[in-house]
């Protein structure tokens, strides 16, 4: 077995969450907007499991199903959009022929191990949206077209710095911008991280999946 039956794979995401954000807090660290960047990651993974509870039944249901849908796919993209939180690590020179620099080296630990931790968010999250389309045939599509939206949040937020809420508060300046912002190089991006988020799904996602009994 992956894990002891006492530790389901929600509550080790939470025991790590709150160990790294203690991490963070009480260290001296460059990295504090890693406090906020894994809160919002964290907060969709939560959101994640509340999707089959939410999924609508009945008309009077859905106002309530679709205001946790839509929250879910405006947070989501925060998760794997940690990534590329990586490029920080440019901010120390890692010149490791001159000798180990310890302050790099617990810099490079601290961003790596929230990166590997949002992947773990990742894999889980994506697990709990596919089982929202057990069985259906057009779950692989609706995946697909997942994963591409994530890819085209994580866009919008790392290179038009706008954020989920943008979407409530400025819609028109957000599509705007990313229409405006399309390119030949922005395509790839969005293609690159969509593949990378495959990827990730296709080694690991499998393993990880359990009974949704918790």
């Amino acid at each position: 077995m992956l894990m002891n039956e006492h530790m389901t794979v929600r509550n080790k995401a939470r025991l790590l969450y709150f160990a790294y954000l203690a991490l963070l807090i009480v260290t001296e660290n460059s990295f504090s907007f890693m406090i906020f960047n894994s809160f919002l990651a964290f907060a969709a993974l939560e959101i994640s499991y509340l999707l089959p509870l939410f999924r609508p039944r009945s008309k009077a249901e859905l106002p309530a199903g679709l205001f946790v849908y839509l929250l879910f796919l405006l947070m989501s993209p925060n998760v794997f959009y940690i990534v590329t939180d990586l490029i920080h690590l440019n901010a120390f020179p890692f010149r490791y022929t001159a000798g180990l620099a310890f302050r790099e080296w617990w810099h490079f630990f601290l961003l790596v191990a929230g990166v590997l931790l949002a992947l773990f968010f990742y894999v889980i999250m994506v697990e709990q949206v596919r089982g929202l389309f057990a069985g259906k045939r057009l779950g692989a599509l609706a995946l697909l077209i997942f994963v591409l939206l994530e890819s085209v949040g994580i866009f919008i937020g790392r290179f038009l710095r706008f954020h989920s809420v943008h979407l409530f508060t400025e819609p028109l300046a957000l599509l705007r911008q990313f229409i405006d912002s399309l390119s030949r190089d922005a395509i790839l991006f969005i293609g690159w991280i969509s593949i990378l988020q495959l990827m990730i799904l296709w080694m690991f996602a499998h393993p990880l999946k359990e009974k949704r009994n918790d």
